[in-house]
């Protein structure tokens, strides 16, 4: 069970951010084990656990990074990440392309939220979902503006898409979309209170996922 991170995960993290190499970390797997690694399985295993009694018929899969860098992809970097993450989605497609829920802890904190890190064909789909049902959209869009936890963010077309409406406008001319709350180092992260928070979290944003998987999952 999750018991929570301590401030032994934020050092260890700093210290990999000055000492980033295979020589420094080899003789502290166990540390980093048991302060990042072994909270953070604890963590996805019981959100797992709640997506899949809660939305079976999802049949999310989780993925666990790896705290070492793709040796294709250091471009100067050290070998080591300074960060960890984990996420859930159904893998009908590219992974990193589908819409899915995510946890990320790091140097400067944590966070969590859904993304949909769309290719330009479905970020043209769910434009096209949008058309077809304005007022529904609005409605997910009126929802979003009266929470305070997440934010709505995605690098926007330097051409702007369309739509008159300010508040779907904000969506619909966004290369992709991520539903992001992110925290500094708190107590709620310190404790098993953070699986409820994030549960509650997810729980909010399951409409959105639903509106950018079906998009996902739309032909051409």
């Amino acid at each position: 069970m999750f018991t929570g991170y301590s401030d032994k995960t934020v050092d260890f993290f700093w210290q990999i951010r000055f000492n980033n190499s295979r020589e420094w970390f080899a003789p502290r797997k166990q540390e980093f084990a048991d302060v990042i690694m072994n909270p953070t399985k604890e963590l996805a295993n019981e959100l797992y656990d709640w997506f899949t009694e809660q939305y079976p018929k999802l049949g999310l899969n989780m993925h666990i990074s790896r705290i070492y860098r793709d040796a294709r992809r250091l471009f100067g970097k050290g070998p080591l990440k300074d960060h960890i993450w984990f996420s859930f989605q159904n893998e009908i497609g590219p992974r990193e392309l589908s819409p899915c829920f995510w946890f990320e802890l790091g140097c400067g904190g944590y966070g969590y939220g859904m993304g949909n890190w769309a290719t330009p064909a479905v970020a043209a789909r769910y434009r096209k979902m949008i058309d077809l049902a304005p007022e529904a959209f609005d409605d997910l869009a009126r929802r979003f503006e009266q929470q305070d936890v997440f934010q709505l963010e995605g690098e926007s077309y330097a051409r702007a898409k369309g739509h008159a409406d300010e508040r779907i406008g904000a969506w619909y001319n966004k290369k992709y979309i991520s539903l992001s709350c992110e925290r500094k180092y708190d107590d709620l992260c310190y404790s098993h209170d953070l699986v409820g928070v994030i549960e509650e979290g997810f729980a909010f944003l399951m409409p959105y996922y639903e509106f950018f998987d079906k998009a996902y999952r739309m032909a051409d």
